[in-house]
């Protein structure tokens, strides 16, 4: 996802949050506060996050034989274009296993353990 969509998203759920509450931005509330008292502890960012790295465990516990998977491990031949690529899937998944300190073999690795994956999935949100 690009930082751009990311913004915006952001800005729509503080938005959001702040029609809910009835507080305009010239009341001048810092958006912690407002995520405070509507006891938003996630952003949609962080939601978003954790259900990519959820799928991802999902489809790495499929077995070979998955379209899924299979689409996960391709590679398509030919040439991308020269402009900006596009970020793909897969981009966003190593994104988000980095801010684990992981890579994606290791993200893989512990993603076949269910518990374990579970477990590191659910604890995204504090990074």
């Amino acid at each position: 996802m690009k930082k751009e969509d990311e913004r915006k998203i952001l800005t729509f759920e503080m938005a959001c949050l702040r029609r809910m509450l009835g507080i305009t931005r010239r009341d001048k509330i810092r958006n912690e506060e407002i995520r405070e008292r509507t006891n938003m502890k996630d952003t949609a960012i962080d939601k978003i996050r954790r259900r990519r790295l959820q799928w991802f465990g999902h489809v790495t516990r499929m077995g070979e034989e998955r379209l899924p998977l299979r689409a996960l491990h391709c590679h398509i031949e030919g040439n991308r274009s020269k402009e900006r690529q596009a970020k793909r899937w897969i981009d966003n998944i190593k994104e988000d296993v980095g801010k684990k300190n992981l890579n994606l073999e290791e993200a893989a690795h512990m993603a076949r353990d269910r518990k374990t994956w579970s477990h590191l999935v659910s604890n995204s949100s504090s990074s």
